[in-house]
């Protein structure tokens, strides 16, 4: 069976997650998971064990148990989005998170704990709804409630070594209502264009130059666009569309490919996660009745349908990989005041056969054969061409025998 088609088993979540659940992020080795959401509310019956502001926390994959935080949400409001980024000078883990009240802050990992190296609130602070980070050119862009769109330099100051935000531009781009943003993995520029993904207006979707912010393009969906995820290797992206489902488009000509169906159990309409995983030949979705959703991409088939047991909105999921095996988490985002519980699924790995008395037999049988094989090859040619070294020896040593004085070259046949 291909490994895609196997089954995903669920291993042991987080029980008691403090608030809610808004957004989820795993580093690309599968160690850390980050969550964001929304604080608690003044401590009770249900929250006494766990009060206290909820903001951005972490967690060891390995047993989901949780790791210390450098700071909590304080004044900075929910978590509604966290990343982690790869910087090729700065080899552990960094985390950007971004929140309801329009604070941006990182998180950087020094030997096993995470410091906080700068928070920051936007001009004119708005919900930071969606973040993304090009490597190759430790570029962080920004999308908020309030249709704008943010550039950053993420740089080292030379005086001081540490880790600062510079603007590189800030826009609004009217009637747009981001929810997801990305650098076009197709510009191979120092200074790659930024792609913008809008809920209103038909589901509007931007191309913003990457060095000075103007709008170069816009085309529309038709759709109502809850969250993207993107495969830059095959040219596909993914939207969620609130009404009618998850649809797949090839970035080349703006052609919407495909549909992946899922029966709704609501009338009322609220944004998914959408995410590829299996290195992008599955995607995966949240539903409005408490289940994870896992499509062929191509083909569009139904895999798996991962229950978490109850029929509640399961908007936030999150992908990624470890040792090869895919990983599935998933969230409910209820308006609760006690806790919430992360879901964890791990694809099961093909069973090794088992071997019977008789195939070691026929296994120990076959070396065997090939080892006497070896040992008459051996015996029977290996003499022979002895021999035949030991008489172009005896030749060698007597170049007359070839040729005499002024003769012309004769052929020669060995004995």
């Amino acid at each position: 069976m291909p490994l895609a088609r196997l089954p995903y088993v669920q291993h042991r979540g987080v029980e008691r997650h403090p608030g809610s659940v808004l957004t989820l992020a795993a580093t690309p080795d599968g160690a850390i998971l980050a969550s964001g959401g929304k604080g608690l509310s003044p401590p009770s019956e249900y929250t006494h064990l766990c009060a206290g502001s909820q903001g951005t926390r972490l967690w060891n994959i390995a047993d989901m148990s949780p790791l210390p935080r450098p700071s909590a949400a304080g004044i900075r409001g929910a978590t509604l989005v966290v990343i982690w980024a790869f910087q090729a000078d700065e080899p552990q883990d960094v985390l950007y998170s971004g929140t309801q009240n329009g604070y941006l802050f990182c998180w950087r990992q020094k030997d096993q704990a995470f410091e906080e190296t700068f928070v920051m609130q936007m001009p004119d602070p708005g919900e930071i709804t969606a973040m993304a980070f090009d490597s190759t050119n430790n570029r962080l862009c920004l999308c908020s409630r309030n249709d704008t769109v943010q550039s950053w330099k993420i740089a080292k100051d030379p005086l001081t070594g540490k880790w600062v935000p510079t603007n590189v531009f800030s826009v609004k781009v009217s009637r747009l209502s981001p929810q997801a943003i990305t650098f076009a993995g197709f510009d191979n520029s120092q200074d790659r264009d930024i792609i913008v993904f809008g809920m209103h207006n038909s589901g509007p979707i931007c191309t913003i130059r990457g060095r000075t912010g103007e709008v170069t393009s816009q085309w529309s969906v038709g759709a109502r666009i809850g969250d993207a995820a993107f495969n830059w290797k095959d040219g596909i992206f993914c939207l969620d569309d609130s009404a009618s489902g998850p649809g797949l488009y090839r970035f080349s000509d703006q052609t919407k490919t495909k549909t992946y169906e899922i029966e709704p159990a609501r009338k009322n309409k609220r944004p998914k996660n959408v995410r590829f995983g299996d290195q992008g030949s599955s995607l995966i979705c949240g539903s409005d009745h408490g289940c994870v959703y896992v499509f062929d991409t191509r083909s569009g088939e139904e895999l798996a349908a991962l229950s978490v047991g109850t029929s509640e909105w399961l908007q936030v999921i999150a992908t990624t990989e470890i040792d090869g095996v895919s990983v599935i988490f998933g969230a409910q985002t209820r308006a609760l005041d006690f806790s919430e519980e992360i879901f964890v699924w791990k694809r099961a790995q093909p069973a090794r056969k088992a071997i019977t008395g008789q195939e070691k037999t026929n296994f120990i049988v076959k070396v065997l054969v090939v080892l006497g094989c070896m040992a008459f090859v051996y015996q029977n040619v290996g003499t022979k061409v002895m021999e035949l070294y030991d008489v172009i020896q005896g030749y060698s040593a007597t170049p007359d025998a070839f040729a005499g004085a002024g003769a012309s070259t004769k052929d020669f046949t060995l004995p």
